[in-house]
This record gives structure tokens, C-alpha cells and sequence, in this order.
């Protein structure tokens, strides 16, 4: 799954070439915009929709063998963001009723079009991260559940010294490391304590599927993590449980979705 603002996929529905060469031509100059098809009925858009699975459609009202308003009605979910281009502005409310993210009346004025791209693609971050929670979250339960035959070749504890004593933390119970140099501090629920070790030394020991760096300095355990949020500006930022925030690297992200594939193919 893509976590990324970037790249978002766009069907154009309309029969007239110059309605779909002017959406066209609109988009051009966006770099985050893939144009990754186009039809001129109904039976072509839902088609297309099925095969492309778009994440946002700029879809006309009247076409050959039915109308956008019965297309929208007719897509099945995950439903994706439609915003209508058309010169028909009786047709705006039945298409609000059935969840239209926007209803563009032609001609397109270059500002109310731009306006309505920007919302759209701060919605499908949106949802992309809300996906990539829920993956968060099927992946602690997974973890939870799993068996015990991981625990022969990642220890179920970890030694720290505290002054003259020695305590065994369970893995479990860390939320999150912070790598400070050749320090480290690791954070539980209730206490912190640093360790004379360098954050990769320690990550060596740990479970790649339970535990992953989102950061040159952080480790999280997914067990600890409520949610993935977006700044809206391509950024993201990991939410623990009773904890702090903490921003998801740049050069993580694809790390993180390697992990999250991986859970799911485990559970």
C-alpha cells in the first residue's frame, strides 16, 4: 500500500474529446497527478474503474449508455473520490446525496478546478493513512497472536543495568528507542532507561516483525502504535499509545510498507 500524497491516480469520464482534453490540460502542470485512463460511456467508465482503480474520477453527467449519477450509484466500495465536470448544474444535489466530492459546473473556471484538486488529494492521503493505520493495527493483533517458535531466535527480554543490578525488561513492554550517539535510551511504559549501546547494536536483537526504524534515531514497537497521521505536505508522523509523536522518515516509508506486506502475509 502507498502511503505517499504523491501519485495520485485519476480516470477522466466524458465523451466530447474536449472535455477530456481540457481536464487533461488542467492537470498537466501537477506533478502528483497520473492520468491513468480515460472512457467515453458508462459501460467503459465502470470497466475502467474495475480494472484501474482509480483514486479519483473527473466524470461528466450525460454520456452514451447511461449517467454519471447511475455510474456513481453503481460502484461498488471502495468508492472512489468523483468530482463531475459538466454543464448541467440541475444534477448537483442528487449527486451530493450520493457522496460526490465535488460538482463542477462548466466552463471550469482554473481556480474552482485547482481548489477542488487540492481538497481531493488532501482526502486521499487521508484515507491512504487511515489504511495504512488499520494495517498498524491488523499488524500488532497479528503479533499478539502469533506463535511462539519466533521467540528461539529474538530473546523475549532485554538485560539492562541500572546502577549495580541488572533488570530484564520484556520486549513487549518497550514502546519505542531513541539513539542518541553511542547511546540509547529505551522507553517503556513507565520508565526510561539508557543504555551505553548504540541503536544499531540493539536493533540487531530485535524482531524485524515486531519491531521497525522509522527514523535514523527511533524504533517503535508496532505494538504501541495508534496511528499514522499526515501533515498534509507528503509528511507523516507515528502516534504510540499514551506516548509521544514521533516523524516517520522520509527514506522509512517504503521500509515501513515492506513490513506491514510482510505481517500481512504472515497472519
Amino acid at each position: 500500500m502507498q502511503v505517499d500524497a504523491v501519485n495520485i491516480r485519476v480516470l477522466i469520464v466524458d465523451d466530447e474529446s474536449l472535455g477530456r482534453q481540457l481536464i487533461r490540460s488542467l492537470l498537466a502542470s501537477d506533478e502528483e497527478i497520473e492520468i491513468a485512463g480515460e472512457a467515453t460511456t458508462a459501460r467503459e467508465a465502470k470497466e475502467r474503474i474495475l480494472e484501474l482503480k482509480p483514486d479519483l474520477i473527473f466524470m461528466d453527467i450525460e454520456m452514451p449508455g447511461g449517467s454519471g449519477i447511475e455510474l456513481l450509484r453503481d460502484i461498488a466500495d471502495p468508492v472512489p473520490y468523483v468530482i463531475f465536470v459538466t454543464a448541467h448544474a440541475e444534477f448537483a444535489l442528487p449527486a451530493f446525496e450520493l457522496h460526490a466530492f465535488d460538482y463542477l459546473v462548466k466552463p471550469v473556471q482554473r481556480g474552482r478546478f485547482v481548489d477542488s484538486v487540492i481538497r481531493a488529494k488532501r482526502r486521499i492521503a487521508e484515507r491512504r493513512v487511515a489504511g495504512l493505520a488499520a494495517q498498524i493495527a491488523n499488524a500488532a493483533s497479528a503479533i499478539r497472536s502469533s506463535d511462539e517458535a519466533r521467540d528461539a531466535y529474538f530473546p523475549r527480554q532485554l538485560t539492562i543495568r541500572v546502577r549495580r543490578k541488572l533488570l530484564l525488561v520484556e520486549m513487549d513492554e518497550i514502546a519505542w528507542i531513541e539513539g542518541a550517539s553511542q547511546y540509547s535510551r529505551v522507553h517503556t511504559r513507565n520508565a526510561e532507561y539508557l543504555l551505553s549501546r548504540t541503536l544499531a547494536s540493539l536493533e540487531s536483537e530485535l524482531d524485524p516483525t515486531r519491531f521497525f526504524r522509522i527514523h535514523r534515531s527511533a524504533i517503535v514497537n508496532a505494538l504501541h502504535v495508534r496511528e499514522v497521521r499526515s501533515n498534509g505536505d507528503g509528511r507523516y508522523n507515528i502516534h504510540l499509545n499514551g506516548g509521544p509523536t514521533l516523524p516517520l522518515g522520509r527514506a522509512r516509508k517504503e521500509v515501513l510498507q515492506a513490513l506491514l506486506s510482510g505481517l500481512s502475509r504472515e497472519a
